[in-house]
């Protein structure tokens, strides 16, 4: 006696029915992980802040601020590109580069643009240029007004633009570069000055 095709249909059904869940529910996660915010994820950095106009609510120091949309958390932002002196611990021009920072920029607009695929440093800090108009690049203008260092440790694609910009403003004296020492400036920066005087490769 033949066995009935009915039971196997059924259990052909089920099966394809406990894949098409298992399926829908990896979908959906992906789609948490990516956009909602799940498990601690704060979204697309990409489609929530580039090219966004927000606004500066915090001036940390001169190159970490905060900035925050009309109905958003604010976000810390480190700027690319550049290496402001430090506040904590105090650092030769870090108060006076934390209030041309605060100055520019607290309470003001600005747009934001992302650069290249990492859009986080390893604290989490959103990385980003600050626009305070669609040609004024605040990065550039600390460079260039002699506020902070051209930060030579992480390729950008406005690099080479940042390191004119900071050596015209070494040659002219202006602002850190009236008086500094190089034992005033950061480790990072020390390491590459030796490395240039000896002729070794540059070193992160």
């Amino acid at each position: 006696m033949s066995e009935s095709p009915i039971p196997k249909l059924l259990l052909r059904r089920k099966r394809l029915r406990a894949g098409g869940i298992v399926t829908l529910i990896v979908a959906l996660l992906s789609i948490l992980l990516d956009r909602g915010g799940a498990f601690g994820y704060k979204g697309d950095d990409w489609s929530t802040f580039n090219g966004q106009r927000l606004t500066v609510v915090e001036v940390v120091d001169g190159d970490t601020l905060y900035i925050k949309g009309t109905s958003s958390e604010k976000t810390r932002v480190r700027l690319i590109g550049v290496d402001a002196p430090e506040m904590d611990p105090p650092s030769h021009w870090g108060d006076r580069a934390t209030a041309y920072t605060r100055g520019r920029l607290a309470g003001k607009q600005v747009t934001v643009k992302l650069d290249g695929t990492q859009s986080r440093d390893h604290y989490g800090r959103l990385l980003a240029y600050l626009y305070v108009t669609d040609s004024d690049n605040f990065n550039f203008d600390l460079i260039r007004d002699g506020q902070a260092y051209a930060d030579r440790r992480h390729g950008h694609s406005l690099r080479s633009q940042f390191e004119i910009a900071e050596t015209e403003s070494r040659k002219k004296g202006r602002g850190l570069w009236k008086e500094v020492r190089d034992d005033q400036q950061p480790e990072w920066r020390k390491r590459w000055l030796r490395n240039r005087l000896s002729g070794s490769p540059p070193k992160d």
